[in-house]
C-alpha cells in the first residue's frame, strides 16, 4: 500500500499519493485550469463527465462525484457533511489502494479531495488511466469473445470475491478489457471489503442481470447463455488456478 500524504487547499481535505504526486497542484482537480495549463486530453462521453489528463509524465483520470436518482436532480454533486476518512472520495481511494496492494486488477489511486461547503461536502477523485482499455459491452456489440476470455472473466471476479471485496455495481460497463488480454474492474463508490457470504452471488446475479438489460438495448448484442457459463465455469475454478488474474 501507498504511503497518503494529507495536503490542503483553503478549506478541502486532499489525501494522495507523494511517489506519483511528488508536488500536489491544487488546480488537478479543476478542469478549466487543466484546459488553461495544457493538462487536458479529453473527457468521457458516459451519463456523468470525466477528464482525462497528463501530468508528471502519467495519464489520469479526474472523476467528480455526482448525485443519482432523483434527489440528483435536485442535489447535483453535495452530500451531507461527513468525518473526512468516511466520504466517498475517501473511501474509494483507500479500498483502491489497497486493492492495488494486493495485484488486484483496478487503476491506481493517486488523489482523494474531500471539499466541505456549509452542512455539506463535494468530493473528487483522481487515479491513473488504465490504457487501451475499452468496456465489456462496448466489445460485446461489436464482435463476439471467445470463450476462454469469457472464463478468465469469471476468474478475475472470483479473485475479488476471495479476497473480500464487494462491488456493489459489477455491470458490463464497469468490466475493462485492454490490448494485451488483461481485464479490470472500475467505479468502486460505495464498494466495500465484506466476509465472506451471499453478497457474492448477488454480485454475480447483477452482472446477469446488466448484460440482459444490454441485450434488450442492443438485440445484436454477442453474449449467449454458452458465453455466460464459460463465465461461471472460470469463476468457479479459480480455485484451482491463477490465470484468470490480470497483470496490474
Amino acid at each position: 500500500m501507498a504511503e497518503i500524504t494529507t495536503g490542503r487547499n483553503g478549506g478541502a481535505v486532499i489525501w494522495y499519493d507523494a511517489d506519483l504526486l511528488p508536488t500536489l497542484e491544487n488546480g488537478l482537480f479543476d478542469p478549466d485550469w487543466l484546459a488553461r495549463t495544457g493538462r487536458l486530453t479529453g473527457t468521457s462521453t458516459g451519463r456523468n463527465t470525466a477528464w482525462f489528463l497528463r501530468h508528471e509524465g502519467r495519464d489520469m483520470v479526474l472523476r467528480h462525484y455526482w448525485r443519482g436518482g432523483m434527489v440528483g436532480r435536485i442535489v447535483k454533486d453535495l452530500y451531507l457533511r461527513e468525518a473526512v476518512a468516511s466520504s466517498r472520495a475517501m473511501r474509494e481511494f483507500t479500498l483502491l489502494d489497497w486493492m492495488h496492494g494486493q495485484g488486484l486488477p483496478v487503476p491506481r489511486p493517486v488523489a482523494a479531495r474531500f471539499g466541505p461547503l456549509g452542512p455539506w461536502y463535494r468530493a473528487d477523485l483522481l487515479m491513473e488511466r488504465l490504457p487501451d482499455t475499452r468496456p465489456l459491452a462496448d466489445l460485446l456489440a461489436e464482435a463476439p469473445l471467445p470463450r476462454d476470455v469469457w472464463a478468465r472473466i469469471g476468474a478475475v471476479i472470483a479473485h475479488f470475491h476471495k479476497a473480500g471485496v464487494h462491488h456493489s455495481d459489477l455491470n458490463c460497463r464497469n468490466i475493462l478489457l485492454d490490448g494485451a488480454g488483461g481485464i479490470w474492474l472500475i467505479d468502486f463508490d460505495k464498494c466495500e471489503r465484506r466476509p465472506h457470504g451471499r453478497w457474492a452471488q448477488d454480485n454475480i446475479d447483477r452482472l446477469e442481470r446488466s448484460l440482459l438489460k444490454e441485450k434488450g438495448k442492443v438485440p445484436a448484442l454477442h453474449w449467449s447463455a454458452a458465453d455466460w457459463q464459460a463465465l461461471l465455469t472460470g469463476y468457479h475454478g479459480a480455485g484451482q488456478t491463477d490465470a484468470g488474474m490480470a497483470a496490474p
